[in-house]
């Protein structure tokens, strides 16, 4: 081989060497700034409710017990919510930065794309500001985007990269971790193996391995570890909450109710007296359930909740489906309603002196910016958005969502290769579980969507814009 050539050789391993660590580093990078700007870290109510449990130790299933336990252990190193939102900095960097570079490593686009594409990612207030927001959501949906790529890689190496046991493995504890994060994020898990087994039939033992892999993690957390931390499982989400608001809007129209058992109403008046004004907004379950709404009936016995929403649902559909429309509109609705709340980032931290059980906590969960200046220039460029854009678009998981499906059909029209749409089976799943349980408007239930987003969107593009059937992507190492 020629000098000249070994030493072409050597600089574009070099350079790719550097692209690579810069993909990682500019998140990670972006993400310390806003860290420093936000700390300890961004909490709601919800961040408080979790903190309080793991100081007292009396971990609830109300969020998933897995996420306090998290959070538990990383307080044994550091007792501060910095060192949880430096954890959620740190894994973000890594999926994005791993995410990056698979896309990369499969395709012939410059790595200054992919550069400034980790720069746009990780310096959006959007990402920023939620990945040091103390959240479930962050980690689950950093998972769902893991699983993401893990998919990706798949479909681009023809089904070679989950026969290296570091694939199956990943991908088995990967989907261990939407499955808990999120107590509606199984069907992502159940419905992204079906479609995997039944594409790659060939390679179906190392799905069975991942599936053997995810099983057993959950045995082991909700079973032996849950024991361990004395998880209290009477206290959980389940799917009966979720049919609280669409009961809502049955009792809300004034419809004659007379059709229900005494028992049946009996279990509603345990809810909530239904004599009673039953506040209800098709936006926002939390008008009803911050009205001293009692939820034990419901975790003791969700089956009779079922029961009620179906015998209703049967009886008169359109209420439950105007009802759900609504509900969903942040989902599919590009343009955002007038005077409808959207949820978006948190700037400032929940206020514990509202409940006196927490005022303990006051100095501990109050932010404290290292960077108080760049905190302020990012909230003020917040506020200009926000001020300016009356109609949210930036903030709308709709037009990611409809961005990233586009940009896949585009991919799958011109290699002429179905099995890419595998790479849309978590975002839509995601979606429609949203759709079906989320009780308001709010963009960290659908963060996935925006990373996902953000990630492939222009990658798939400008990969179906030089690829065709017959100039398919190359693959010589599928990443691992």
């Amino acid at each position: 081989m020629p000098i000249e050539k070994i030493k072409n050789n050597i600089i574009q391993k070099n350079q790719s060497l550097i692209t690579e660590c810069l993909l990682y580093l500019i998140p990670l990078t972006c993400g310390l700034i806003y860290w420093l700007a936000f700390f300890p870290g961004v909490m709601s109510f919800d961040s408080v409710s979790q903190w309080n449990q793991l100081t007292i130790f009396k971990i609830e299933n109300s969020h998933p017990a897995i996420n306090t336990i998290l959070m538990w252990l990383l307080t044994r190193i550091w007792y501060s919510p910095a060192i949880i939102s430096l954890f959620q900095v740190v894994i973000a960097s890594l999926v994005i930065g791993y995410g990056l570079n698979s896309i990369r490593k499969t395709s012939r686009l410059s790595g200054i794309l992919f550069i400034a594409l980790a720069f746009i990612i990780s310096a959006n207030p959007l990402v920023g500001i939620m990945d040091v927001t103390l959240w479930k959501d962050v980690l689950y949906s950093f998972l769902v985007l893991l699983a993401s790529i893990f998919i990706f890689n798949i479909v681009s190496s023809n089904g070679e990269w989950i026969k290296n046991p570091k694939g199956f493995i990943l991908l088995g504890i990967t989907f261990a971790g939407i499955w808990l994060f999120r107590f509606n994020g199984f069907p992502i898990v159940i419905a992204s193996l079906i479609a995997l087994v039944l594409i790659y039939k060939r390679n179906i033992r190392y799905f069975v391995y991942s599936s053997l892999i995810t099983l057993s993690i959950l045995i082991f957390i909700s079973g032996p570890l849950y024991s361990w931390f004395k998880v209290n499982r009477d206290i959980k989400f389940n799917y009966g909450i979720a049919l609280i608001h669409p009961i809502v809007a049955y009792v809300n129209s004034k419809l004659d109710l007379a059709y229900l058992t005494d028992e049946e109403k009996q279990y509603l008046n345990q809810i909530y007296p239904l004599d009673n004004e039953w506040a209800y907004s098709c936006y926002d379950a939390t008008v009803f359930f911050y009205n001293n709404t009692n939820f034990m009936p419901v975790m003791k016995d969700p089956l009779m909740m079922l029961n009620i929403f179906l015998k209703l649902a049967m009886r008169n559909p359109g209420v439950m489906i105007k009802h759900y429309l609504c509900l969903s509109s942040f989902v599919w609705q590009l343009k955002q309603p007038n005077n409808v709340y959207l949820e978006t980032i948190l700037l400032d931290n929940y206020n514990p002196d509202q409940r006196p059980s927490w005022e303990k906590y006051k100095d501990i969960v109050t932010q404290n910016p290292l960077l108080p200046t760049v905190s302020g220039f990012i909230k003020r460029i917040v506020w200009a958005e926000w001020r300016r854009d009356i109609y949210r678009l930036i903030w709308r998981p709709a037009i990611y969502m409809y961005s990233f499906l586009v940009s896949l059909a585009f991919l799958t029209y011109r290699t002429k290769r179905k099995e890419w749409l595998l790479l849309s089976i978590p975002l839509i799943f995601q979606t429609i579980g949203i759709m079906l349980t989320t009780q308001l408007q709010a963009l960290r239930y659908q963060y996935p969507v925006y990373l996902i987003s953000m990630l492939f969107t222009v990658p798939l593009i400008l990969i179906g814009w030089i690829l065709t059937k017959s100039n398919p992507i190359e693959i010589k190492n599928p990443p691992q």
